[in-house]
């Protein structure tokens, strides 16, 4: 993270996503039209993504070799989530639901995947650093959210949505529900130890949402930096939401 590959693989996202927009100004498509290409984006990237990290692991007796996915690749954060939500909003016929899961998806991909690009975390658990630029999941990542930040603009301008206070509130709500629902989906997936029926150490959990450890590797020793740590992250995230929805309210108001 920080490296010099980090920061021409966020050079290149700046630049395919300018590309995309300048696409999208150009050709005016339908947000439908848009959606219909995320979802194409999504299979390949979905594709890649297991195909690249499978791995062969030995039974305990060493007697077979079984094919298997770490848990933390799971499609349960919260950019890898857009991706049921993109198939949705593309196909639901129940145009209030779409409207609202499209303006939870806009501050949620934009947020969400600038986050990703900027403190990815395959540099710290997938990737060596060195392998920046011949790994199919370092391209899949980077070019996947750079998808995600271009489609939460189109959602925006598509003028789609009749913008109001409820669809923050609902936005926030339902990234309050994830968040708090990734502390039971962490602890279900992680690997706990054991002896005499008392815990005794966690070898690995996925920190979906981050709820579990925060991004930049600062380390979190007593339960009140955790505590903290989560405070801190809520207010982050509602004030950067309030951010994204200020103009829209304010553009409809007018």
């Amino acid at each position: 993270m920080f490296t010099v590959r980090h920061f021409i693989w966020i050079a290149i996202c700046c630049v395919f996503i300018a590309y995309l927009l300048w696409m999208y100004f150009r050709k005016r498509p339908t947000l439908q039209q848009v959606l219909t290409s995320a979802c194409w984006v999504c299979v390949a990237s979905e594709l890649i993504k297991v195909f690249s990290v499978i791995k062969m692991v030995p039974s305990t007796n060493g007697a077979i070799l079984y094919p298997y996915i770490e848990m933390n690749h799971m499609p349960l954060h919260l950019c890898s989530i857009q991706i049921l939500l993109i198939f949705f909003v593309r196909f639901t016929s129940n145009q209030k639901l779409r409207e609202n899961v499209l303006a939870f998806m806009y501050p949620s991909c934009l947020l969400g995947a600038i986050a990703a690009i900027l403190m990815p975390s395959i540099f710290r658990t997938s990737v060596p650093v060195e392998k920046a630029f011949i790994h199919p999941l370092a391209y899949q990542t980077f070019l996947y959210h750079a998808m995600l930040i271009v489609l939460a603009i189109c959602i925006a301008r598509s003028g789609e949505i009749h913008w109001e206070k409820k669809h923050l509130r609902n936005t926030l709500i339902i990234t309050y529900t994830a968040a708090f629902i990734s502390l039971y989906v962490n602890s279900m997936l992680a690997s706990p130890t054991y002896v005499d029926g008392k815990l005794v150490s966690v070898d690995f959990w996925p920190n979906f949402m981050f709820t579990y450890d925060n991004p930049l590797g600062i380390k979190m020793t007593e339960i009140w930096h955790w505590y903290l740590y989560l405070v801190i992250l809520a207010i982050v995230a509602t004030a950067l939401v309030v951010l994204l929805y200020v103009p829209l309210l304010k553009k409809k108001k007018a």
